[in-house]
């Protein structure tokens, strides 16, 4: 029997993403662990506590909203938030329309070629906050939407699951990577397990391969700590991993690290950016590009890898602040009011 964590310790901007990782600092710090494996449809993953006993089990696309379905499945969330964060993750036809294009856990390729497909044919992508989820809509040249707007864990799965569910750009994506193998997939067949957990304010990943630990790395989220993983094991292709490291190699905030995942402070600057009316659009360069949007004139722009919440977080790092999140009068500030002398 697993104890509830308090939604005390829940700060819900932080979105989805941020919940997770808060839940798995919680649990490790208890001696328990996620593990997880890549399949066909995504990833199937599964809390162990420290008698070795898996107490909950979870598939999602990739790897952190996997192990989200996993903390709700083992009954660690209040029931209230447990419910809202079901409803923003992605059903088994949505998970198969997304496999179409891509599967094993990867979502990153896919959603830099949709991107790249509606941005060629003259429309754009708009990723914004949506309750506790990400919003990514679809826009044509003429400003109408393409597709219905869908609530995902983080952007890059929302552009995947809103693309899957137009047959003919998913048809495109899948003929795009048709008769390649990506690193889920040589995973899969390899039956090579991630071991994730929360560790001096970070997360640690190992991928362990017939009993063998083959990779082992860290990072500031689930994801960026699986990838560095992988390249520590030899996987990946050159090029990719070379624009990976480039990226970390610049990223400040690692110099002031405040114990945070990478996507809870990109989903409080998408909350705070959604109350002012700031859009982010979404474009792919070498990175995922994000161009913060006050009407018609961008006032930042951001670049990620894996996903733009990074790209949010690195925006804000690299534009001025105040027109992005346009900072309001300070409530609660102790004035004194002064009493007016008489005569």
């Amino acid at each position: 029997m697993v104890d509830k964590v308090s939604s005390s310790i829940l700060d819900l901007t932080e979105g989805a993403c941020g919940i997770c990782h808060r839940i798995l600092e919680e649990i490790s710090n208890q001696g328990m662990r996620a593990e997880s494996r890549e399949c066909f449809e995504g990833v199937d993953a599964w809390l162990v506590d420290a008698s070795g006993e898996t107490v909950g089990v979870g598939r999602d696309i990739t790897w952190a909203p996997a192990i989200l379905r996993a903390e709700i499945d083992a009954g660690i969330l209040p029931e209230d938030i447990a419910f809202e964060l079901e409803d923003i993750l992605t059903d088994k036809t949505d998970l198969r329309r997304v496999a179409r294009m891509s599967g094993y856990g990867r979502v990153v390729t896919s959603a830099g070629l949709i991107i790249s497909l509606i941005w060629e044919n003259g429309g754009y992508v708009e990723v914004k906050r949506d309750g506790i989820g990400v919003r990514a809509i679809f826009y044509d040249e003429n400003g109408d939407e393409i597709s219905n707007s869908v609530t995902g864990f983080c952007p890059v799965c929302a552009i995947n699951i809103s693309a899957g569910r137009v047959p003919s750009i998913r048809r495109r994506i899948a003929e795009k990577l048709k008769g390649s193998k990506n690193t889920g997939q040589i995973k899969y067949e390899r039956d090579i397990l991630n071991v994730i957990r929360w560790k001096n304010r970070r997360i640690y990943t190992d991928l362990i391969e017939d009993g063998e630990i083959i990779g082992r790395n860290w990072g500031c989220c689930i994801a960026y700590s699986t990838v560095r993983a992988e390249i520590a094991a030899g996987l990946g292709s050159k090029k990719w991993n070379r624009i990976f490291k480039h990226y970390c190699d610049q990223c400040p905030l690692k110099h002031c690290w405040i114990g945070k995942a990478m996507g809870a402070l990109g989903n409080k600057v998408l909350h705070r950016m959604k109350n002012v009316n700031v859009k982010e659009i979404v474009r792919m360069e070498d990175y995922i590009t994000v161009d913060i949007m006050d009407n018609e004139k961008r006032v930042g722009y951001g670049i990620g890898t894996l996903c733009s919440l990074s790209a949010s977080v690195n925006a804000l790092m690299r534009s001025d602040a105040i027109k992005i999140l346009k900072p309001t009068p300070a409530e609660g500030f102790p004035y004194k009011e002064r009493k007016r002398k008489e005569g």
